[in-house]
């Protein structure tokens, strides 16, 4: 007798739901990456249970949880070995929940009848939510939405899905041009120039060179140039590293090898090089700036120049430069419709009206300017660094570069070494 219920008892198909799952107006959620007025946005959607028979449950729940993992030292990890997953470095720092079912008690039951059931959830995302981090095994910040379904009968079902958190920033809508200029007396006068600082995953970068030799015999030996990225752990424990995700070698032998190119300074020799950046997080992570994590972006050029007298010289540049997800559509997302909007608003309130007649100051004498000169030394911009390979020069100061002969060696500054 007991054989037989306990047949019957496994027999009975228990009641299920066809489908449960979650369903988001976007998998991708854009906050705004300047500083904006608005400082959240909203993530909309709905659970949907779908149900052949009634169903009797006890509550519907909806979790939203953000965890972080940092466990890494001063190398990247080697890709063609997994990372080994340490739970005790992971951390939970978002979560949120909500019960669509409102019952008073732990004992109150409601019936879900045959159907399409759909419940629409609206909640607020911060502006300072950290920015979604995949690619690497031994660094990532993931965000998850579940779903819970508890019967009656005391099963529990759950549906999750992943949200990605991006940013959108002012600079992809709107590019600004960068360029460095210098010179280095009795030497070369160089230009490098982009046409913007920000760029996304698997773009070019187009660099400009321009230069006027200073020297007669002077050459181009070759042109380096690469994009670090840097890492800087602020949480568990201070710490930074950096690699190379592209870079670039151009050798020249000879100014025939470049574009002249006039303008009102004068004949450049030009020529312009190109850095592809990757497509896979794995090999290039975006630029940010959370309060556990910074990952920065460095574009660094070396200008080997070949002297009359065969020795090399050598100029170093930094330009930083942020690198970013591509941008949706524009037109088919009315929410980055109104973030474009914000960012038009910021613009404007930005726009800084005319100086009143009352804040103008009286054009100061020549011994006002040499009076205050000391004082302002300290805020003057810090000259190129310059390099020495071998038996190379370094640049010379400016009264010694005026007061020598083109004929005679010029004395070295050693405030540039």
């Amino acid at each position: 007798m007991v054989i037989t219920s306990l047949f019957r008892a496994g027999s009975l198909p228990e009641k299920t739901p066809t489908y449960f799952g979650i369903r988001l107006d976007t998998d991708v959620l854009w906050l705004p990456g300047d500083s904006s007025t608005a400082g959240y946005c909203h993530v909309t959607g709905k659970v949907v249970i779908c149900l052949n028979e009634p169903l009797c449950v006890k509550d519907i729940k909806l979790h939203f949880e953000g965890r972080r993992y940092m466990n890494w030292d001063r190398n990247f990890p080697n890709f063609q070995s997994s990372h080994q997953h340490m739970p005790f470095w992971e951390r939970l720092f978002m979560y949120q929940t909500w019960n669509f079912l409102h019952s008073k008690g732990t004992s109150s039951r409601t019936t879900l009848a045959p159907g399409n059931h759909e419940f629409p959830f609206t909640f607020c995302l911060s502006n300072n939510t950290p920015d979604t981090i995949e690619g690497l095994g031994d660094c990532r910040v993931r965000y998850h939405l579940k779903a819970t379904l508890g019967t009656a009968g005391g099963r529990r079902i759950e549906a999750d899905t992943q949200v990605r958190v991006r940013r959108m920033y002012r600079s992809l809508l709107v590019p600004e041009p960068k360029m460095l200029q210098d010179i280095w007396p009795q030497k070369i006068i160089y230009r490098v120039s982009l046409p913007f600082q920000a760029y996304t995953f698997g773009s070019v970068i187009p660099i400009k060179y321009q230069f006027i030799p200073l020297r007669k015999g002077l050459q181009i030996a070759s042109i380096h140039s690469e994009v670090k990225e840097t890492h800087k752990a602020l949480q568990p424990s201070l710490s930074t590293r950096s690699r190379i995700v592209a870079k670039d070698d151009h050798d020249s032998s000879d100014w025939d090898d470049f574009r002249a190119v006039s303008d009102d300074e004068g004949c450049w020799y030009s020529t312009t090089r190109f850095l592809r950046l990757p497509n896979e997080p794995k090999e290039c992570l975006q630029s940010l700036t959370t309060n556990f994590l910074h990952i920065e972006h460095t574009l660094s050029t070396q200008i080997k120049l070949l002297n009359p007298d065969g020795h090399h010289s050598a100029v170093f540049l930094d330009i930083p430069i942020t690198i970013h997800f591509a941008l949706p559509h524009l037109p088919e997302d009315p929410f980055v419709s109104s973030l474009l909007q914000a960012l038009r608003e910021i613009d404007e309130s930005c726009d800084q009206p005319l100086p009143c007649y009352d804040t103008h100051a009286l054009d100061r004498k020549a011994d006002d300017i040499l009076s205050v000169a000391g004082d302002d030394a300290a805020g003057l911009p810090e000259p190129p660094s310059y390099c020495q390979l071998g038996n190379i020069s370094k640049p010379p100061s400016y009264a010694t570069a005026v007061l020598s002969d083109a004929s005679l060696p010029v004395p070295f500054n050693e405030a540039y070494v």
